[in-house]
């Protein structure tokens, strides 16, 4: 397992406990295996450089694992509009039997709330985010992000989302004065 942290641009951030994606047991397949597994933590993260990319892909990060493309392109105009999408399973997933590499700690929890942590105000005054207290991270938000590939690249876990710039959530889009012609009643 090789494990990175990178500065990233977030969207779609459903990374805590009160906005994870539980699937749909009615919904499309995806959101059906989604609801099966129990949800799960999501977020497109995307990369800031192409040297971010190169790394990964020099590194072994299988770009087509199971002839799905690992490194999207979109229209956004977050990051360098590449990006990718990071998970972790809802629930603990604690492997008693395995060593984490990096920390040499014995049982790694393979699912379970990525930690988040607000860097806001630097690395010395950092703290947990709260969900409650800061609110949920919207389109734009800066962080560096850690994952770790496995499997010899063909396989991707998110791990930790440092939010380094914050742009809040927006609950509904805003109305125009054209959309007000039409609210009567």
């Amino acid at each position: 397992m090789a494990r990175y942290t990178m500065d990233m641009v977030l969207e779609y951030a459903k990374v805590f406990p009160e906005n994870a994606d539980m699937g749909d047991p009615d919904g499309p397949r995806a959101a059906q295996a989604i609801f099966q597994k129990g949800g799960q933590y999501a977020v497109n993260a995307y990369f800031t450089s192409e040297s971010q990319i190169q790394e990964l892909l020099s590194d072994g990060l299988d770009p087509k694992p199971m002839n799905n493309d690992r490194i999207l392109e979109s229209t956004s105009e977050y990051g360098i509009g590449k990006f990718m999408r990071l998970k972790r399973p809802f629930a603990d997933d604690i492997r008693e039997d395995w060593t984490d590499p990096v920390t040499k700690e014995k049982g790694v929890n393979l699912g379970g709330a990525p930690k988040v942590v607000d860097l806001t105000q630097g690395r010395d005054n950092r703290r947990l985010w709260s969900f409650e207290k800061d609110g949920a991270l919207g389109n734009g938000t800066k962080a560096k992000v850690q994952f770790e590939t496995y499997s010899n690249g063909s396989g991707i876990r998110l791990l930790n989302i440092g939010i380094t710039e914050h742009v809040s959530y927006e609950t509904e889009a805003s109305v125009s004065e054209d959309d007000e012609l039409f609210m009567v009643g």
